[in-house]
Order: structure tokens, then sequence, then C-alpha cells
């Protein structure tokens, strides 16, 4: 009898969560396909073994996938929404030849910033980059640091420009400038892909290819006041960051006509103001929350037009720089909730974001990661993909590594 029991309890059981089932929303998955492609002047078209990061921008759901033969991945069971894309593929040395007709690593990457996935379908993505080596950008420190008193202190800020190659580079008139600060906000800016727009602009002074040698694994660096923050009278015990001379090799020196709040250091040579969309500002502030960060080819951008944003209502203008003058970009952001769609810089300098987060007087810095060491000399990552190349440093180390 108990058994009977058991099995019509069990039956009814089974029933009722049968009838229950209406009450759950059926969702429909799709099978979809991205295709990646080599650059269009490559010998190869079909990106195989290229990394593929898919991200659903709702449930924060993220899956890596790697392309096939054909260069694509063939996503099956995917639910329908808004997906961030990213790829990247390095080509090595020994296959560069046969792939890109030329000789020598490169790091390529493309991203899709939004990408809406609502019914089956196919997405060609294609590849941009460049060879391994040359200047890049190792430190981004401006956020600032806390005083005794936890006020805000600005001026302990660095930018650190290292020699990611086998040969000796000059620095003389490299030009560096940052974008607008990041915000929560897209900027009008970013639909223009072929060119940067910077609120400030300068360069480090001497003759291209001449003066301000850099050996292979070091670096230069340009501090927003060249003191030892920690034990000058004028800085902040707290400050993380030493930026006197033996340290510094430059500083920012803001003084524009009609303003000269900032401190000349005397030990510190000065980098040169070419542009800045203020002038009322006591230093050079790039935005505790970050901008995106650029170093440039040698150039006369005193001669280069401004622009103002287009559908804004300031009349704050920028100075207008087309992409391929660009060396190297880090495009930061206020933290890990911004999307890619408040990028600063195109795709094809930075195809990710990177971040400190926490805003003002945080004493983080973002740094690049170490790819491989050669003969004691630090090669860094160098993907132009920050989300990928870039980590929060918890102590900035200019001329040195503390991750």
């Amino acid at each position: 009898m108990k058994k009977i029991n058991c099995y019509l309890y069990l039956v009814a059981l089974l029933c009722l969560l049968s009838g229950c089932r209406k009450d759950f929303a059926t969702v429909n998955t799709l099978s979809y396909t991205l295709a990646v492609h080599y650059p269009s002047n490559y010998i190869e078209s079909f990106a195989a073994n290229a990394t593929v990061t898919l991200k659903n921008t709702f449930t924060g759901q993220q899956s890596q996938l790697t392309t096939n033969a054909k260069g694509e991945v063939d996503l099956q069971d995917i639910i329908p929404g808004i997906y961030t894309v990213t790829v990247s593929r390095e080509v090595t040395e020994e296959e560069s030849i046969s792939i890109s007709g030329r000789l020598g690593k490169a790091f390529l990457n493309a991203s899709i910033p939004s990408l809406r996935i609502q019914e089956s379908g196919k997405t060609d993505i294609q590849l941009s980059g460049g060879a391994i080596g040359g200047f890049v950008i190792k430190e981004f420190y401006y956020t600032g640091s806390r005083t005794p008193n936890n006020s805000s202190y600005l001026y302990d800020g660095f930018v650190e420009i290292y020699n990611n190659s086998t040969d000796t580079l000059y620095a003389g008139g490299i030009s560096f400038g940052a974008t607008k600060a990041g915000s929560t906000v897209a900027t009008k800016f970013i639909e223009d892909q072929q060119n940067v727009y910077l609120a400030s602009l300068w360069t480090i002074p001497g003759t291209a290819g001449v003066d301000h040698p850099v050996a292979p694994g070091k670096s230069i660096v340009i501090a927003v006041d060249g003191i030892n923050h920690k034990t000058d009278p004028k800085g902040n015990p707290n400050a993380p960051t030493d930026l006197g001379a033996g340290i510094a090799d430059f500083e920012t020196y803001f003084n524009p006509p009609g303003n000269s709040n900032d401190t000349d250091s005397p030990d510190v040579p000065n980098v040169t103001l070419i542009y800045s969309s203020s002038l009322t500002i006591f230093d050079w502030l790039p935005g505790v929350n970050g901008s995106g960060l650029v170093i440039l080819s040698p150039d006369n951008y005193a001669s280069y037009e401004t622009v103002t944003e287009p559908g804004a209502t300031a009349s704050t203008r920028y100075v207008k720089v087309a992409a391929d003058k660009v060396i190297d970009g880090v495009d930061c952001v206020a933290n890990s909730t911004i999307t890619l769609d408040k990028k600063r810089l195109p795709l094809t300098i930075d195809a990710g974001v990177a971040f400190v987060g926490g805003g003002a007087g945080t004493g983080k810095s973002v740094i690049r990661k170490v790819r491989e060491e050669i003969n004691g000399i630090k090669v860094l990552m160098d993907t132009n993909n920050s989300s990928s190349d870039f980590t929060i440093n918890d102590t900035p180390s200019p001329k040195s590594y503390s991750k």
C-alpha cells in the first residue's frame, strides 16, 4: 500500500510541475558567425588562430574562442542581446612573411563596442595593427594622492615612455597629449576613427633622430612637477613618487600668457607646451578619472587646426591630429563599468580601455604588463588593446617595476 501511495504522489507532483512550466519564459537561442580577416594589405585574408572575446553587456557573461582555418568562430545557442567583441592575433616572426609579406612580429586587434545579435547571421571583422617595437607608454599616473589632512594632491602625476625595441631610439621632437577627461558620457569625437582630438599637447625639446637617446629597455619620465614629492616642502609626504632629478627627465611647466601659477623646478628641464584647451588652470591636469593619452611622431603641431566638439554647447577647442601620427596610445576611463562606446581614442590606436577606479587621490597608476624578458631587457605587452596590455599599479613606479 505504501508503494502505491508513493507512486500516486510522484505522478501528481510531476503533473503539478508540468503545469507550472507556462510561468517561465522560453528564450530562443541563435547561431551566429564572426569572420575575422587580416588587414587588406596582407597576403592572407582569413585570420586563423585569432583570439575572440565575447561579452554579454547585460549579463556580464564572457567567453573566449579561437578562429578556425577560415578565420571564423561559429557561435551556437547564443542568447540574443548586445555583445562587446574584441579580437587579437599575434603574427610571429616565423609566419610573418607568408601572412603579411613582410618580416617581423606584429600584434593585430579589432573590437566592436556594441554588436546587437537578434537573429542568426554573420559579422565580418578586419584586424589592424603593426610591427612590434618602438616607443610605448609604459605607465600613466593621473589620479593623484591624498595629503595628511585628506585633501587631493594632483601634482605628483607622470607619463613614462619606454623603448620597447632592440635599437636605440631618440625622444627629441616626440610629442604627447591627452584627450578630454574621462566621463560616463560618449564624445561625438569618437565617431571620427581617423583622427584624435587633444585637449593638451606637449613636445619634448630637441631634434628628431638626434637628441635624447633612449637605449632598449630604458625610458624617459615626464612629471607634472619635477620634485621629490615625498620630501619637498611643497610636496606631499603621502605621495608615492620621487620625481626629482635622476628620476624625471622632464616636467610640464604650465606657463601660458597671463598664467604663472605653476612652479618651475630648477632641477628638471621642461617640455614645451604646444596647446591647452584651458589657459586658466594652474598645472597640467589630464583628469583624475583618466583620459586618452597618446605619443606622436615629430611634426609641427603648433600649425594644426583646433575644432569644437560636434553638437556640444561648450566652446572648448581641441587639436585635431591624424591617427597615423600616433606612435602609441592608452585610453583611460573612470572604472570597469565604462563601456567601449565612451572611449576617447579610435579603435586602431587602442581597441580597449584601462582604468584605476576610485577617482581622485587613489595614488594608483596604470602600467603596461611585461610580455617577456630577453637578456635582462623587459619586452612589454603591445597588442594595441589596453584592456589586455595594462594593469593597475598600486604603487606608481617610474623607471622601475613594482608589478
